[in-house]
């Protein structure tokens, strides 16, 4: 989500029976040095980090096109994280960005 489209339900006068987001204000003021739990959240979460599937070809098949072996592989990286607060963890305040890496290699020996 983006911040803009969070915000639209911030307090003001007008929606203070149903604002589900602070005030938001730029001015100083004392209520923004007040202590709050709003911004609290677990921080809990289980992260699938990498993955690599490997084929071994046998050596027959490997002798056949003159080769001693021969593997495929395919990993990725970054795969899923399994949180409540995904999409919050996901952002990434003030740090590189999250990005999952995909790579696809062949071993061949000779």
């Amino acid at each position: 989500k983006k911040y803009s489209e969070v915000v639209l339900n911030s307090w003001t006068p007008e929606t203070s029976a149903t604002a589900t987001y602070p005030r938001l204000s730029s001015s100083a003021n004392s209520n923004n040095n007040q202590r709050s739990n709003f911004w609290m959240y677990s921080n809990d979460y289980f992260n699938l980090d990498k993955v690599q599937l490997t084929y071994s070809f046998s050596e027959s098949l490997s002798k056949a096109i003159f080769m001693k072996g021969m593997d495929v592989f395919a990993t990725v990286s970054n795969i899923y994280m399994f949180s409540k607060n995904r999409d919050k963890l996901e952002l990434r305040f003030g740090g590189e960005p999250a990005y999952r890496t995909f790579l696809v290699g062949v071993k061949a020996m000779f």
